[in-house]
C-alpha cells in the first residue's frame, strides 16, 4: 500500500488546496482501492491494486494518467497567473509536480507489481527513509511566489490570499457553545477566488462542486469504511495473522503500516505531541530531544536499528501478503467499491451521465 505522501512526508502542495470532496475521496480510495494484495478473480492483480482502475475512481474522474494530470495542473497554473494579474497581483506559475521528486515513480513501481515490490521493500517504510536524500528536490522546492509574498504587508498578504482562494468563513454552531471550536465552511468554487475560477475553467463544472453533494459523498465514503464485507474480511485477516505469529495484535492491514512508520519516527527521535490545547485534535510529530541530522535534514538512524526494522518489515509484509491472499481482501475491497459507485449513481443519477 502506498504510504509515501502522508507518512514519509513527501512534499505537500500548500497553495492548491483540495476541496472536502477531494479529501474524502482520497480517504475512500486509500481504504477501498489501495489494497496490498491481489485478488483471486479474473481481474489482473495489478488492476485491483491500482487506485485509478476501479469503478469509483473512474466515476470520480481519478482515472487520469499522471501525464494528463500534470498537463491539467500546468494549465490551471497559467489561468491563475492571468486571473491574479487581472486582480492586480503578481503570481508566477508553480510546477507542483517537481515537488514529488521520485515518489511518483516509486508509487508506480508499487502498484504495477505489488508482490515483487513487497518482496524487495515490504511496505516501503525503510525504503522511503533511505531514498529521502535522492528525493530531496521536493524538500528543496522553492515557491516562486515566496519572495513576492514576503514583500507584502500582513494586510496585503491577507488580501492576496483572498484573491487567490476566496474568503475563508466559519460558522457558529453548537460546537462553539460547547467550547469545542468553530466549523470550517468550504465555499463553492465560485467563491474560491482565482483558484476556484481556474478549477472551473480547466476541469469544468460538475455535481461535485456543490458543497451539499460533497458533504453527502464524504458521508458515504466514511460509511463504506465500516462495510460488513470489509469488516468480516479484516477479522479473517487478523485471525490468519495471529495464526502465523501470536505476537501480532493487528485488526487490519493499515495498523501494520502505521506501526512501522511509528517505529521509524521513534528511531528518528520523533514522538507524538498532543495539540488539543492549540485548538486542534489528534497528534503531530514533534522532535524529541536533539538528533544529529543527515545532509538532507532528516534525523539519521543507527544502521543496526534500521536493519532490524527492515527485516521486521519484510517478514511482517510476507505474512500480511499471504493473509490478504487467503481472505481475497483486494477483491472484497473492489466489490465494496463497486457497490459504492452503484449507490452514488442511484442517489445522484447525474454522476452516471457521460
Amino acid at each position: 500500500m502506498h504510504r509515501f505522501p502522508d507518512r514519509a512526508r513527501a512534499a505537500a502542495r500548500p497553495r492548491v488546496r483540495p476541496t472536502p470532496l477531494a479529501a474524502g475521496a482520497c480517504v475512500a480510495l486509500t481504504v477501498l482501492l489501495a489494497a496490498c494484495g491481489g485478488g483471486g478473480s479474473d481481474e489482473p492483480a495489478a488492476d485491483l491494486n491500482d487506485p485509478t482502475q476501479g469503478p469509483l475512481a473512474k466515476l470520480l474522474g481519478f482515472d487520469i494518467s499522471p501525464a494528463d494530470q500534470r498537463a491539467k495542473e500546468l494549465e490551471l497554473q497559467q489561468v491563475l497567473v492571468e486571473c491574479m494579474k487581472a486582480e492586480g497581483w503578481e503570481y508566477r506559475a508553480v510546477d507542483y509536480s517537481a515537488m514529488s521528486g521520485g515518489f511518483d515513480e516509486e508509487y508506480q513501481e508499487q502498484i504495477s507489481d505489488p508482490e515483487a515490490y513487497g518482496e524487495k521493500y515490504g511496505y516501503g517504510v525503510v525504503r522511503g527513509y533511505e531514498l529521502q536524500p535522492s528525493f530531496s528536490t521536493g524538500a528543496e522546492f522553492e515557491d516562486p511566489n515566496a519572495d513576492y509574498m514576503n514583500s507584502l504587508t500582513m494586510a496585503e498578504q491577507q488580501e492576496y490570499n483572498a484573491a487567490l482562494y476566496g474568503e475563508q468563513s466559519f460558522t457558529d454552531d453548537e460546537a462553539i457553545d460547547s467550547g469545542e471550536g468553530t466549523e470550517f465552511v468550504m465555499p463553492s468554487l465560485e467563491e474560491q477566488g482565482c483558484y476556484g475560477a481556474a478549477q472551473l475553467e480547466v476541469y469544468g463544472d460538475s455535481p461535485f462542486n456543490d458543497p451539499d453533494m460533497q458533504e453527502r459523498l464524504n458521508q458515504l465514503f466514511e460509511d463504506s469504511e465500516s462495510d460488513p464485507a470489509i469488516t468480516e474480511a479484516y477479522e479473517s485477516w487478523a485471525s490468519c495473522m495471529a495464526d502465523r505469529d501470536p505476537s501480532y495484535e493487528y485488526t487490519n492491514p493499515n495498523e501494520v503500516i502505521n506501526g512501522f512508520y511509528d517505529r521509524l519516527n521513534t528511531l528518528q527521535g520523533f514522538e507524538p505531541m498532543d495539540v488539543e490545547g492549540d485548538g486542534g485534535s489528534g497528534v503531530v510529530i514533534a522532535a524529541s530531544g536533539s538528533s544529529d541530522g543527515s545532509s538532507d535534514g532528516q534525523p539519521e538512524i543507527d544502521e543496526a536499528d534500521l536493519e532490524e526494522l527492515r527485516q521486521d518489515e519484510l517478514s511482517t509484509w510476507a505474512d500480511d501478503w499471504a493473509c490478504q491472499q487467503e481472505v481475497d481482501l483486494a477483491q472484497v475491497r473492489r466489490d465494496v467499491e463497486q457497490r459504492l459507485a452503484d449507490d452514488l449513481v442511484a442517489e445522484f443519477p447525474e454522476l452516471g451521465e457521460d
